[in-house]
């Protein structure tokens, strides 16, 4: 961290001590450096002036310390509303309109999208594998299903292997529908998490469709479990009504998921799987602008709304009918009357304060009136601050923290003289919105007589960040470096590869390889996670890890990627125990295991003399007769003492022991 640095360190009589100390040295001529001298005069007068620009210059505030922040691209984050996930009861299909709102431990709290609930219509699962057994599974509806372990595409997952849902009625066209998926994620080691989706290469492809009564036809889904990686949601709509059929002797209207391309490096399993979960957002909208395809899908009931249509020449909005507007603010009735912000002065900085508290200013839009053309509007435009507003910008901001927006001086800024009408805008409690999971749920809204279940702890809610976090989280980013220029580096950034579970990694020593061709090349050998401990580098691992380290390594560097080879080993021993341990033989077996898992890492030596010590050691063990090491795969050597030494690329894995005692 750089340390702070004063300026204003020096007083006007020093300063002109020193100035006056340096005259004889510059100008020998001059003699008279008493205070009725015009020079003298010339030089206190520019002291002052020094003294005065230095103690301005030493003054920073909120504002130039936040330009700090920016240098370094970090933004003071904004209020954040919480997120959850509840689940609708119902036998009958319903539909929940975009905002419907629930009330859930007196917060209100959103549905993001429009969303159709088909009710309890999950009957059987199937698992067709390609080779081996098929797999039935039957959903009661009068059972919880959270001990439910399901594999979807087998155990041991491969390329054509499918997963059937039938459905006891067909889902309609044209409807958002959201499968909701929990996953098992209980694995020795934790998938590191994905925070761009966009960047990640999926681990495998699968395919979803619905027979139609003709053919089966492929379903373009939103998946946020990224192929069956992690928990989450499916969300789709089918356009063809859906077939009557049959499958493994089984009636009804199926899903059918067909994976595709298959790099999983754990068989997902489900544990909870339903059409009935729908995720909320912690918030409370009171207007919202949009499209006018938004009038078809937005709530109908306590709602009134202005449309506008857009007006080319001027650049503007105009107030319209519904037949003839683009654009349309849908507003609570209880709102509409304060949609009317303020009537602009045409003063300087003007402020006006929002009433309700928590306003999330990423929500926020307003429009400002002409004063020469009735009926005529111009969106202003929301931004950070001021310092790169020019006078004829129309351009305002929000201070979620004093819950109000301000604008311009007329130098950086218009300043508004007409009518201010707020097209959008939300509320959230931030960070009380992260409420723990099942509490009591009550519908503002006018839905059927459902029960709901808060089936999840909300998570993501929180206030606007203080300056001083804002600093705290600068130097936090600033210590994490993420250059991979030393060894650690990239084995630190391999570990953190988002969306894979990585066992180990290390950087090897190049030059131990005959085909280097570049003079800065990264060799490095990487261990993915597996449940059998055997995994190799799969394309999908290799691509994630290399668009990882190919953005961060230093340019002309070369980055080569290796599977590990696998060395299966088995100990033999034969030795003779004192007669009153019954159950040597697995204390042996124990303690041998014990040191093969010591030996961590890639390329270590069994050193035969440690394994003898460490046998010969137990108590139980009178005398050791036989004790042999057979290791095979990859090249592996011995030495003249007997150790068995792994090539750089060997992961050691123990498969047998086999002990012979004699008492």
């Amino acid at each position: 961290m750089l340390p702070e640095i004063s300026l204003d360190t020096i007083g006007f009589e020093e300063i002109v001590k020193k100035a006056r100390s340096q005259i004889a040295e510059i100008y020998p001529q001059w003699t008279d450096y008493n205070y009725h001298d015009p020079g003298i005069t010339i030089l206190e007068l520019f002291a002052f002036l020094k003294e005065a620009q230095q103690f301005y210059i030493d003054q920073t505030n909120d504002s130039m310390r936040k330009k700090f922040l920016q240098l370094i691209g970090v933004v003071p984050m904004s209020r954040h509303a919480a997120q959850t996930t509840i689940k609708l009861l119902s036998e009958q299909p319903i539909t929940i309109p975009v905002g419907t709102k629930f009330t859930i431990n007196g917060l209100c709290y959103e549905n993001k999208e429009l969303a159709h609930i088909p009710g309890d219509i999950l009957q059987d699962a199937i698992v067709k594998p390609k080779h081996g057994d098929v797999f039935c599974f039957h959903f009661d509806h009068t059972e919880k299903h959270g001990n439910m372990v399901l594999y979807p595409f087998g155990k041991n997952t491969e390329s054509g292997n499918q997963f059937f849902l039938a459905l006891k009625k067909p889902l309609e066209k044209e409807k958002n529908y959201r499968l909701s998926i929990a996953l098992d994620d209980h694995y020795g080691v934790e998938r590191n998490p994905i925070t761009d989706p966009s960047s990640f290469v999926p681990l495998s492809h699968v395919q979803i469709t619905y027979f139609d009564g003709t053919k089966d036809v492929e379903i373009l889904a939103k998946d946020e479990t990224l192929g069956f990686i992690r928990s989450g949601g499916i969300t789709f709509s089918i356009s063809n009504d859906m077939a009557y059929t049959s499958e493994e002797k089984i009636d009804g209207y199926f899903l059918k998921f067909t994976l595709t391309r298959d790099e999983f490096d754990v068989s997902p399993a489900i544990i909870e799987i339903s059409f009935q979960d729908i995720p909320l957002v912690q918030k409370d909208t009171k207007a919202t602008f949009g499209d006018m395809k938004q009038a078809k899908i937005w709530k109908k009931d306590n709602i009134l709304s202005d449309y506008y249509a857009w007006n080319q020449e001027n650049g503007c909005y105009i107030e319209s009918t519904p037949e003839a507007a683009t654009k349309v603010a849908f507003y609570e009735r209880d709102f509409y009357g304060q949609r009317i912000l303020a009537y602009g002065n045409g003063l300087p900085n003007q402020r006006y304060e929002i009433k309700q508290k928590g306003l999330l200013a990423d929500s926020f839009e307003i429009l400002v009136s002409s004063m020469r053309n009735e009926g005529y509007f111009r969106q202003w435009i929301k931004v950070a601050d001021f310092d790169a507003s020019g006078p004829d910008d129309w351009h305002y901001v929000v201070d979620e923290k004093n819950n109000c927006i301000l604008f311009g001086d007329g130098i950086r800024g218009r300043m508004p003289e007409s009518e201010i009408r707020i097209v959008s805008c939300s509320f959230s409690a931030g960070n009380d919105g992260n409420i723990k999971a099942g509490q009591k749920i009550e519908i503002i809204d006018d839905l059927p007589a459902v029960d709901a279940e808060h089936i999840q702890d909300a998570w993501g809610g929180r206030e606007p960040e203080e300056l001083a976090e804002s600093f705290a989280r600068a130097r936090k980013i600033l210590h994490n470096d993420e250059r991979a220029i030393s060894a650690g580096d990239y084995e630190r950034l391999v570990m953190e590869t988002p969306g894979l579970r990585i066992w180990d990694c290390k950087v090897l020593d190049a030059s131990g390889f005959h085909d280097v061709q570049y003079g800065n090349e990264v060799r490095i050998v990487v261990r993915p996670f597996s449940e059998n401990g055997y995994a190799p580098l799969s394309d999908a691992y290799q691509k994630n890890i290399y668009h990882r380290l190919m953005e961060r390594r230093l340019i002309g560097t070369s980055i080569k990627l290796y599977s590990p080879v696998y060395i299966e080993a088995a100990v033999y021993t034969e030795l003779r125990i004192k007669p009153q341990y019954l159950h040597a033989e697995k204390s042996v077996e124990n303690a041998v295991r014990q040191f093969f898992a010591n030996l961590k890492g890639f390329g270590p030596t069994i050193s035969y003399s440690a394994l003898f010590a460490c046998i010969d050691g137990l108590e139980e063990v009178l005398e050791i007769y036989m004790l042999y090491v057979d290791a095979r795969g990859g090249r592996i050597s011995r030495n003249k003492n007997g150790d068995v030494m792994l090539p750089p690329l060997g992961v050691l894995l123990l498969k047998k022991v086999d002990c012979i005692v004699i008492r």
